[in-house]
């Protein structure tokens, strides 16, 4: 199983979503009060924060469409330290040992240590928005000049990289030596992750901008022609749902259940086996277009009116929401006490849980 944020996590106990969130309209409220009740501390960027933060022990690491990457203090909010780069970085960070991994518009991938120092960067030729997956020696992404990548995490070279036909915003999915990821033009690749051998590929009727879900022997994942589908390790088809509007926010899976929102504002509970729809939200909220979390029977989930909700994961109850200055396409990181997430006001939140 290859490495994902949820593998750089340590002694917390968390779970993560896959992945943040590539487009960007936002519908912030004209007027809010910031509810202190619930805020445990809050840092202001310089630009919006879309991606998802990732927590490693004490430390809490996020990039901002400011440019900088940051390192927090989890506890406290202090600022460790931050590394610039000369583009937005939309992209969740994926660490391992002392390394941290993430992308940015500015067409690199950056390794740096965890003390903010480069390791390396590796240039592609436009920016880059889909999230790395690490799987041995080496890191996957996907990059909008329509190629995927294998680099070695020791130095950055290059070891392979396969050209598909559009953008890649998708970031892999990797189990037992198969890489599998969606681009623009509407297809999921399968590939081998030793040389980029293309295994085989399955093509929807619109984008696939977000992560593929890998559960079991299944995948599960999310298009813009307004269906979400699940299909065997050999590109087989075993459902698809079809839902109201397009789809950018990929799939939690977790006791059965697949849940994931859609570009109208409605979140949505499928049984995982038959595709069947178990619940959706009561009424629309604002456009979801990032990634859920499920911990301990609760479902955490942002929109673009900038609230983050909680959902009961058995009965699509609406259990609160909390609200910021702008969109929410950070998907959350939840530990025992502590829900962290981004909002597009420029701040990142740590509120009580």
């Amino acid at each position: 199983m290859s490495h994902s944020r949820r593998a750089f996590l340590s002694s917390v106990s968390l779970a993560v979503g896959s992945a943040g969130c590539v487009s960007i309209t936002s519908e912030s409220p004209n007027e809010w009060e910031l509810d202190r009740e619930r805020l445990r501390w809050r840092y202001e960027t310089g630009g919006r924060v879309s991606a998802s933060p990732t927590l490693d022990g004490g430390s809490l690491y996020v990039g901002s469409h400011d440019g900088y990457f940051r390192s927090f203090d989890a506890s406290t909010g202090t600022l460790n330290w931050q590394f610039g780069t000369d583009g937005e970085i939309w992209t969740d960070p994926i660490g391992e040992a002392d390394a941290i991994y993430f992308g940015s518009r500015d067409r690199n991938l950056y390794s740096i240590s965890t003390e903010g120092s480069e390791r390396w960067r590796f240039e592609t030729a436009d920016g880059i928005f889909s999230n790395p997956a690490i799987e041995g020696d080496f890191v996957y992404f996907g990059s909008n000049d329509g190629r995927i990548y294998a680099i070695e995490t020791s130095s950055g070279t290059k070891s392979w990289a396969y050209q598909t036909q559009s953008g890649v915003r998708s970031g892999p999915a990797i189990q037992d030596e198969t890489m599998y990821v969606g681009n623009d033009e509407g297809s999921l690749h399968a590939l081998d992750i030793n040389d980029g051998r293309l295994l085989w590929k399955y093509t929807t009727g619109g984008a696939i901008s977000v992560d593929p879900v890998v559960k079991g022997d299944h995948l599960f994942f999310g298009s813009d022609d307004k269906k979400f589908y699940k299909l065997d390790q050999n590109g087989n088809r075993i459902w698809s749902q079809e839902v109201t509007t397009r789809l950018n926010s990929a799939p939690a899976v977790s006791g059965g259940i697949a849940y994931f929102g859609d570009l109208g504002g409605t979140f949505y509970a499928l049984d995982a086996e038959t595709g069947e729809i178990r619940w959706t939200s009561d009424e629309p909220i604002g456009t979801i277009n990032c990634d859920p979390t499920v911990v301990d029977g609760v479902v955490y989930v942002g929109d673009l009116r900038g609230y983050l909700h909680a959902f009961d994961a058995a009965t699509g109850d609406h259990r609160w929401k909390y609200r910021t200055g702008n969109a929410v396409h950070s998907t959350p990181v939840v530990t025992d006490d502590t829900i962290y997430f981004g909002s597009n006001d420029g701040y990142l939140y740590a509120i009580e849980r």
